[in-house]
């Protein structure tokens, strides 16, 4: 951590603020199945001198990582007593910082889940976090969405653990809730965790759950924004009135739904949560492109006089110009041509 933090200053002396992603694993992409789990790499690297626990869990009762050709397919949660030195450490260099609790799919090579979109009995491996969504999925035969019935699901998801259920002990945070491994859960948690460190500047309670926050109980209603509203409100309970809290929607879904079922509708869904009192900003995790670039040396972008991929007037004037924003590719095959 010192190595690295060291380097960040050094490298990039203007610096002021960093988003520290601390990471949980979901289980399924069906959200009514899916839980959010810490986990470590392997179960077999104790110490004594500085023993792993996350949200209660020892390496011995934790979620273990799957593997991929023998090694872990990602790097486990940090510990909790990780997570607030680290948080104090920045506070210490004078960052400001933003809490990111970030969902990894755990889903390995040869499941056997029932994939909500497809019927069949396998998931995606690793998918994007952004696929979790009711079962079966939107438009697909016999989906409870834009019924009641997806309620019960999106429930499930979020879980009931409470405020309440959360205790502070020096730097520890103890859970007597529900015996759950919910979404709720992991954000309080968390919550609790960041006021033990001395408090953070910022708290993003989720981030990209498109296709959940899509789902509908009926024509334009949506149970995950509500989830979510309510979810912003007890984490503001506990971190106080001087952190900002936000969620970091996906830049394809921050706008507005648009359902393609034909309807042609367009429904804002976002706007109440954007709109509530205790969201502070909109938040958009956005991967826009600086440029087009291509290979060789007949293509436009080089024809307009860029000199290279490292053209920094180039890539300035990409910034609020060029792919994604004066136009579009409609489809890869149209990138391609």
């Amino acid at each position: 951590w010192r190595v690295s933090i060291d380097d960040l200053e050094a490298s990039c002396t203007k610096v002021n603020s960093a988003a520290l992603v601390v990471s949980w694993f979901g289980t399924d992409v069906r959200c009514g199945q899916c839980e959010m789990i810490p986990g470590g790499e392997s179960r077999d690297k104790v110490t004594d001198h500085d023993p792993w626990t996350a949200a209660g869990n020892s390496r011995a009762t934790a979620h273990e990582v799957s593997q991929v050709n023998g090694r872990p397919a990602y790097g486990g949660t940090p510990a909790d007593t990780s997570v607030v030195s680290a948080i104090k450490d920045l506070k210490s260099r004078g960052k400001s910082v933003v809490f990111y609790p970030f969902i990894l799919m755990d889903i390995a090579t040869g499941n056997t889940l029932i994939d909500p979109y497809t019927g069949l009995s396998s998931q995606p491996e690793y998918p994007w976090r952004g696929l979790i969504t009711c079962d079966p999925a939107p438009n697909r035969p016999g989906s409870p969405d834009k019924s009641a019935a997806s309620t019960a699901q999106i429930d499930a998801f979020f879980g009931t653990a409470s405020v309440s259920d959360f205790a502070i002990s020096g730097s520890d945070v103890v859970y007597s809730g529900p015996s759950e491994w919910s979404f709720r859960r992991m954000i309080l948690h968390y919550a609790h965790l960041c006021v033990a460190a001395g408090g953070v500047d910022a708290f993003l309670i989720g981030s990209e759950l498109r296709n959940l926050v899509h789902v509908r109980d009926s024509a334009d209603h949506y149970p995950a924004v509500d989830h979510l509203i309510a979810l912003a409100s007890d984490v503001r309970a506990v971190v106080g009135s001087s952190t900002k809290i936000s969620y970091a929607a996906d830049w394809s879904e921050y706008f507005g739904h648009q359902p393609q079922d034909g309807s042609n509708d367009v429904y804002f869904h976002l706007d109440p949560f954007w709109a509530h009192s205790e969201v502070d900003f909109i938040g958009i995790d956005n991967y826009m492109p600086l440029s087009d670039w291509r290979d060789g040396s007949g293509h436009l972008d080089r024809a307009e006089g860029a000199r290279s991929i490292y053209d920094l007037d180039y890539l300035r004037g990409n910034i609020a110009g060029g792919e994604g924003f004066d136009w579009y590719y409609v489809s890869q095959a149209d990138r391609d041509d």
